[in-house]
């Protein structure tokens, strides 16, 4: 029996041993300096995202440890924004602010409005920048809203609504249909299936069809990013189409067309991604911005895998007729859209450049 009870101390001692040295182990690593693993894994875990570009993940590895690394990211803004029921504060009375300059950058998905951001954002102050990326802006208070000059997200035309500001000025990408969908496609491709995105149903798909086969399923024109996103963006907004895609007539849809070209034209500044430098230079005049010494890419997807070994590098994609069939009815009225915007940003840079000239004389 004694040597039972022996037997059993040792092994509670050994199991408390253990635990202390992995206790240990992990305060250890705790204080260490954040390797490039941290780095994304802390922006992934804190933030919901990927890190802007390799400059901001070699400014967080110096920072002096890993715990410290999780405090900035928790203390960020960006993650007060998303969380805001975590961090409750009042805030000024937001008719204080109703007459400062105000930007929001209407964010249509992957049109290349990332590096438009990062751009946009360095004009402002930090406590500026509205730290909410995604279309919630209707989960802050207006109080919350009052406090920010700079938007830029995923929004819809309905956002704008909520922001308590007299005038403001608005501006949007946007990339021809085709190959914005393409992109769409290879960025949900090149995700891993699973860890932070076992739970995404599109990267899964994605990650098991061809282009042809991702886009003939039609559980894809549930989804706005997808069917005729300009359309939804701009002539109406996300939850609304949401509540009515099962029953959209041709009425409200031509009429959604009529109100998304109004919604275009009265944008402050355009830019067209295939004309991107062109399109940096017309925004930032049209804002009445300083002028940009460097353009940088941002969030691009051929170098995700450069970032972290996870993500696969992606085979471009050739537009085959099965392919363009599939898509035809998710760009039908973005097509009619983006020619839209082209003309008109084309019109906008006469204009500038007719005005240029004439300053010049």
């Amino acid at each position: 029996m004694r040597k039972v009870m022996s037997h059993l101390a040792d092994l509670v001692t050994g199991i408390r041993g253990s635990r202390t040295e992995v206790a240990e182990q992990a305060k250890h690593r705790l204080l260490a300096r954040p390797s490039r693993e941290d780095v994304l894994n802390g922006f992934r875990l804190i933030l919901g995202r990927e890190p802007e570009d390799e400059r901001a993940i070699s400014a967080h590895m110096l920072i002096p440890s890993v715990a410290e690394l999780r405090q900035v990211l928790l203390a960020s803004k960006e993650f007060q924004g998303k969380y805001k029921v975590m961090h409750p504060a009042t805030e000024a009375h937001p008719s204080l602010s109703m007459g400062r300059r105000t930007i929001v950058f209407i964010h249509l998905q992957k049109t290349g409005g990332t590096s438009l951001r990062v751009m946009l954002e360095r004009q402002f102050p930090t406590d500026r920048r509205c730290p909410v990326l995604e279309d919630k802006l209707h989960l802050l208070s207006i109080a919350e809203l009052g406090q920010y000059d700079f938007f830029a997200g995923h929004f819809d035309r309905s956002s704008l609504r909520f922001i308590p500001r007299d005038n403001i000025k608005t501006v949007a990408l946007f990339r021809e249909p085709r190959a914005r969908l393409i992109s769409f496609y290879r960025f949900l491709r090149s995700h891993p299936v699973g860890d932070e995105f076992a739970g995404d149903h599109l990267i899964r798909l994605a990650s098991e069809t061809t282009a042809e086969e991702f886009f003939e399923r039609p559980e894809l024109r549930h989804y706005s990013a997808v069917n005729n996103h300009y359309l939804i963006a701009l002539g109406s907004s996300f939850s609304w189409f949401a509540q009515n895609r099962a029953s959209l007539s041709q009425e409200k849809l031509s009429q959604l067309l009529h109100d998304a070209k109004l919604q275009i034209r009265s944008l402050t500044a355009i830019g067209i991604t295939e004309q991107f430098e062109q399109s940096v230079a017309m925004i930032y005049k049209s804002l009445e911005l300083t002028p940009v010494a460097s353009i940088e890419a941002a969030h691009v997807t051929d170098k995700f895998s450069e970032m972290d070994s996870r993500f696969r590098r992606v085979d471009a994609v050739t537009m085959t007729p099965r392919l363009a069939s599939a898509i035809e009815d998710l760009i039908a009225y973005d097509d009619e859209l983006y020619g839209f915007a082209k003309s008109e940003f084309e019109q906008r840079l006469i204009e500038l450049q007719g005005e240029t000239s004439t300053s010049k004389e």
